[in-house]
């Protein structure tokens, strides 16, 4: 028996320890750092301290709610001299590399996700190593004034946060930046400016004016007094959006030495998308990440009654929102115009055939399955299309050696105690050659289920009929094979926070 990869050892829960140890499949204990008492967040600050990470939470550090929750991203500036120690930090902490849509990557930003048991969330960190004004596919400013800002942050509450003039200048210049004509005209601009006006106010008042203008004077001299004024006021209320347009432009005169603009091909695609949206009105184009390492395709088979179709529902609602998921349900593929035509065809000779036929299939009945196994084939290919991407494919009703009942050749049982003839073994031979591309999945989960617990389940079927299904992956042996297997006896809840951190472990 060959020895199974560490890294695909099955899982089990705590409340059934000995559920797969018969099956030669021992328990994995959690990985400590994510199974602590600490948020994810806390386990970063305090690992960034303990490795002496020169950073600081640029900007939104004073909306604590929003982001220790994973509800919005937490940026932080890295030095770059800290660039190693920062990116083991991330590794032991279980954080992944992704990458944004070709085209609106921006240098010296790169973007991680951490999963968080506690939350059930995927926590998001935007690491700069460059302080960069604007969004991606857009005109971007840098502020070269990340060592200074470095050299006097002061801790708070979790993470270090830059000292008080620097942060009325960072976030002046942030918000300002932001202000276009038209985006006055957008649903919550308004709301956003009344955040950002008090939180300047706050920081108006707890600056030291003589520390900023030395600030000035010394790291951003293109920026004088009277033009930060001027960029103050604007925000004020009150204030013209027009008069608010025009500070900026100005501002951006200022800045045009540290421009970068984004290719003709982004402009022309950010284009092309808002001309095809009408501007977001037909829904928005998706910002989605990939992952930097590669996507992977998950397979998640099991009886009827496991909870398949609703683990994968869940798994991409949790995934999608922030990478390219593609959802397949292997079992029932999209049917091609071939398969109806020829389902077509099946149905009109059965409606035609005398009921007393020969009990020996006809060909349309077995051109039928090779049409079936066409389907899955190229919905396996889109998968794995989806993968090669970098996105993630959840598969349901995988073909894999060991369901091969469940889903997989049908025209041997079809042909079984008949003497094929020509045209049956070669239809016979191409059912076979389809799923043979069909190769394994890189994660493989089996949501064992009881069958007894499947057939109160599953009502909707007889009840004979899922207990076969079901016991036929319940009796499987697992062991010696890179599978997770999961007890899906349990409740819903439970089994998708095992799948979650899971598949995060294998991302």
């Amino acid at each position: 028996m060959t020895t199974p990869d560490p890294r695909r050892t099955s899982v089990s829960s705590v409340a059934t320890p000995d559920l797969h140890s018969q099956h030669g499949q021992p328990a994995v204990a959690s990985d400590p750092a994510r199974s602590g008492s600490r948020s994810l967040v806390r386990q970063l600050s305090d690992a960034l301290r303990t490795r002496g990470v020169v950073y600081c939470q640029w900007k939104g550090h004073r909306q604590p709610d929003r982001w220790a929750g994973g509800g919005g991203d937490i940026d932080l500036l890295i030095d770059r001299r800290s660039l190693g120690a920062f990116t083991d930090v991330m590794g032991s902490l279980g954080f992944k590399l992704a990458l944004p849509r070709p085209g609106e990557w921006i240098p010296g930003l790169v973007s991680y996700f951490g999963f968080d048991p506690q939350l059930e969330r995927l926590v998001h960190v935007h690491a700069h190593y460059q302080l960069i004004l604007g969004a991606p596919a857009t005109t971007t400013h840098r502020v070269p004034i990340e060592a200074p800002v470095l050299a006097t942050t002061v801790q708070r509450t979790v993470f270090r946060a830059p000292a008080p003039e620097f942060e009325l200048l960072l976030a002046m210049l942030r918000t300002l930046h932001r202000q276009r004509l038209r985006d006055a005209l957008r649903p919550g601009h308004a709301r956003r400016l009344a955040r950002a006006r008090e939180e300047l106010q706050q920081l108006r008042v707890a600056v030291d004016p003589v520390r900023l203008r030395e600030t000035l004077r010394e790291h951003l001299p293109f920026l004088d007094e009277a033009l930060l004024h001027r960029c103050l006021r604007s925000l004020d209320l009150g204030t013209s959006e027009w008069t608010r347009v025009l500070v900026r432009w100005q501002l951006r005169r200022r800045l045009r030495a540290h421009a970068r603009r984004p290719s003709v091909w982004t402009v022309l695609g950010r284009v092309g998308r808002a001309f095809l949206t009408l501007r977001g009105r037909l829904g928005r184009a998706s910002p989605r990440k990939r992952f930097l390492r590669g996507g992977v395709v998950i397979a998640l088979v099991g009886g009827d009654g496991a909870g398949k179709s609703s683990s994968v529902r869940a798994l991409s609602g949790w995934l999608s929102k922030d990478f390219v998921v593609l959802t397949a349900h292997l079992g029932r593929p999209p049917r091609s115009l071939p398969t109806l035509a020829v389902g077509a065809a099946l149905k009109a000779s059965r409606w035609f055939t005398r009921s007393d036929r020969e009990p020996r299939p006809s060909h349309i009945e077995l051109l039928r399955t090779v049409c079936t196994a066409r389907d899955r084939y190229r919905l396996y290919a889109k998968a794995r299309r989806c993968a090669a991407a970098g996105g993630v494919a959840l598969c349901e009703r995988y073909p894999v050696p060991q369901n091969r009942s469940l889903v997989g050749p049908s025209i041997p049982t079809l042909l079984e105690g008949t003497r094929p003839g020509r045209l049956a073994t070669a239809l016979l031979q191409k059912e076979a050659w389809y799923y043979r591309q069909i190769l394994p999945p890189d994660v493989l989960i089996v949501l064992r289920v009881d069958p007894e617990i499947a057939v109160r389940r599953k009502t909707d079927e007889p009840a004979d009929y899922v207990r076969t299904r079901a016991r036929i992956v319940w009796n499987t042996d697992w062991a010696g094979t890179e599978t997770h297997v999961v007890n899906a006896d349990r409740p819903m809840a439970d089994v998708l926070a095992e799948l979650k951190t899971l598949i995060w472990a294998e991302l």
